[in-house]
């Protein structure tokens, strides 16, 4: 029996690395480091294990590196501290370490090709060579190291297998001709309208060069790739479409690649958990300015991705998409992980330390960030990182006060995480953007509005006490709206791209038996599926119950349905309900999302002088609040900054908020609180996990 089934402890694991000094030869430091970790509540160490030279000399019976021999060391170590460990086996966009950072050089099997005929300096993902050598590393690790891994509850041994991917072209002979013949099939052979999109006048798809058919080419490497610019986008020109099919493509690479993969794990001895970690740097979210690292570059649809492995992980962090920190950015990147994992148990990733983009825990500490991705239904941890250096992390330097915080997260976790055995409540459900996700990068959407307009509908209905799940159109059509009651349609820039006949027939049916859906300006799928018809008008303020300063970067009015608030200016429609079927869309003329979570408040426009008018996070009760009412399921009045999470019996509150809140009326059963406050009261960035009888 494994220790995790037989103490029934969730999985805390932290990442050790031990490429850097003092824990690359001063045994010294790295037993001290471990022994942090194990005080610090973990009870498993994740170790970077990759494809290097050293490691297959030493399956081969060869003698240790100081690497390989410390990593054998802190196995050991780890084992005497009652900690067991994974290994982060496989760095699938090539290796960031060698050779400025480590001297050996990494085990590849087959690389693509760049034009020039260089190697690209990562995986050729489709090649049987690369991937037989994936096989050997990974089998190398189970021989040597299996022993002392972390096992799930039936056996199966944790590793991290396939992190960080990133498909890339070959520009060989074979890479080109694999290319070739997926575009010919993806324009079913018609080569006139590719070279109306292209710009080009090539006789055949087998003519095409490399220029011709993928973006600037030139500039692939191992991580980073040329990128449309935004006028680009707003003009469709051909380089648009270049990258729209170059994206697609490797996305379906990566699909492919995880599909096989899966085949050769299945076909081990050792049966492996499969649970690869696709992102480092957020999914949703990624650091502003980090261009390399952002998900809109990867060809990377993690809820699609999902279908091929047993879990999908991600490593996030309370940053939102305008650089601040924040925990309902957290809170949006573990729905999104709960609803690709379908709502099955999954490893939440958290990046704490010192983060490249600033010190965003002395705003959201370790125990509140902790709190939140339990709220969101996790059953383990996957924490980045103890000894960086290159990239943040850093945890060892942190000071005590962060340490503290941490700790207690740890411990509040290993509470509370076995008593959540039941689903979590699922009522409104956010549709993931797709298209926009896996197509647009980070500087085409000006200061993030488009990604924070989905966050601000999350918080808006978070702040109401909504559970709130955030669902891919995949799921809508398979009959995922049957358990919500509200829909929201945040902005999808690029929902065009899509085939979402099914999806709008899907959401259809969902309203006329009665479900509810909210939108903004701009949507296509209200249009194409609801009827909703909009004209773009010039800004103005609203008249509803209080007067309401639109705060989005666009204006329209609705025609048709009932006028809820009117243009002061134009006595036009700026809040509508339609009656579709049973149900009710409500269409807000403005980006309602982006208006509740945006950083800058707006003042009140000259014309209206001294008048009394407000954005909408200032009204006394907001139109969403009005028109879909406060959550059944919240036990307490909503308020802002507070999160509920019911699991069955069990009740999860997260206190965003900087001061106490009163939990004096909740009679609990029993009452386990993350952070020590006066009794009755939830302390400030916190959590409490509480238990009701029948």
């Amino acid at each position: 029996m494994s220790k995790r089934s037989k103490d029934n402890l969730p999985f805390l694991s932290i990442w050790f690395g031990n490429f850097f000094e003092p824990f690359y030869s001063d045994f010294k430091a790295t037993r001290n480091g471990i022994a942090d970790c194990a005080a610090l509540g973990f009870n498993s160490l994740n170790l970077d294990s990759k494809a290097w030279e050293d490691f297959f000399a030493r399956y081969r019976g060869g003698k240790a590196s100081q690497y390989v021999k410390m990593h054998e060391f802190i196995m050991a170590e780890a084992a005497k501290r009652g900690l067991d460990f994974t290994c982060l086996a496989l760095y699938l966009c090539g290796d960031n370490l060698y050779p400025n950072i480590r001297s050996v050089p990494p085990v590849r099997g087959e690389e693509p090709m760049r034009p020039n005929g260089q190697p690209m300096g990562t995986y050729k993902y489709w090649s049987p060579k690369a991937q037989a050598t994936m096989v050997e590393h990974v089998k190398g690790l189970l021989k040597l190291y299996g022993k002392g891994m972390r096992r799930t509850a039936d056996g199966k041994i944790i590793m991290q297998t396939m992190f960080e991917p990133i498909p890339k072209p070959s520009f060989d002979a074979e890479g080109k001709q694999k290319y070739l013949a997926w575009l010919e099939h993806r324009y079913g052979g018609d080569i006139a309208k590719l070279n109306q999109r292209y710009g080009l006048k090539v006789k055949s798809f087998a003519a095409l060069k490399p220029n011709e058919y993928w973006l600037r080419p030139e500039e692939l490497n191992w991580v980073g790739c040329a990128r449309p610019t935004k006028d680009d986008f707003a003009q469709r020109t051909p380089d648009f479409w270049r990258w729209f099919d170059n994206q697609s493509h490797l996305a379906e690479v990566l699909q492919e690649y995880l599909a096989t993969m899966l085949k050769h794990w299945r076909a081990l001895e050792q049966p492996l958990y499969v649970e690869p970690l696709l992102h480092q740097w957020g999914y949703f979210f990624n650091p502003p300015g980090a261009i390399d690292w952002q998900t809109g570059q990867r060809a990377l649809d993690i809820y699609k991705c999902a279908q091929h492995v047993d879990r999908v992980l991600f490593i996030s962090a309370p940053l939102n998409a305008e650089n601040r920190a924040d925990a309902y950015a957290l809170s949006v990147e573990g729905s999104i992980q709960r609803n690709a994992n379908a709502h099955r148990p999954f490893t939440a990733g958290l990046y704490l330390g010192r983060h490249v983009n600033g010190d965003i825990y002395r705003v959201v500490p370790p125990a509140e960030s902790i709190a939140t991705h339990i709220a969101n239904g996790t059953k383990g941890f996957h924490i980045y990182g103890y000894s960086g250096l290159d990239d943040g992390g850093v945890m060892f330097k942190m000071d005590s006060g962060f340490k503290d915080s941490l700790r207690a997260g740890n411990e509040w976790a290993a509470k509370v995480i076995p008593l959540l055995d039941a689903p979590r409540a699922k009522e409104v459900a956010i549709l993931f953007p797709a298209e926009m996700s896996l197509y647009e990068p980070l500087e085409v959407d000006t200061e993030g509005r488009h990604r924070m307009d989905l966050l601000g509908w999350y918080q808006q209905f978070t702040d109401l006490g909504w559970h709130v799940d955030i669902v891919h159109p995949d799921q809508v059509v398979a009959g995922g709206l049957k358990d919500y009651q509200h829909l929201v349609i945040p902005t999808n820039s690029l929902y065009d791209l899509g085939d979402n006949k099914s999806l709008e027939a899907a959401v259809k049916q969902y309203v006329r038996a009665g479900g509810n859906v909210f939108h903004g300006p701009h949507c296509e799928l209200a249009t194409r599926a609801l009827g909703i018809k909009e004209q773009a008008i010039e800004f103005d303020c609203l008249d509803w119950d209080e007067e309401i300063i639109p705060h989005g970067w666009s204006t329209v009015a609705f025609q048709g349905g009932k006028a809820i608030a009117k243009y002061i200016q134009s006595d036009k429609s700026g809040i509508a309900q339609t009656k579709v079927g049973n149900g009710n869309v409500y269409s807000f003329g403005f980006e309602y999302g982006y208006a509740y979570s945006r950083r800058t408040m707006p003042i009140v426009p000259p014309q209206y002088g001294k008048r009394e008018m407000h954005p909408v996070v200032l009204l006394t009760r907001t139109p969403v609040e009005k028109l879909g009412g406060l959550s059944p399921l919240a036990p307490l009045q909503p308020l802002k900054g507070v999160e509920f999470a019911r699991f069955g019996k069990q009740l999860i509150i997260v206190n965003h908020r900087s001061s106490p809140m009163d939990i004096r009326r909740l009679k609990a059963k029993n009452l386990i609180s993350q952070v020590p406050s006066a009794p009755g009261w939830l302390a400030g960035h916190a959590g409490v996990c509480l238990e009701f009888g029948r």
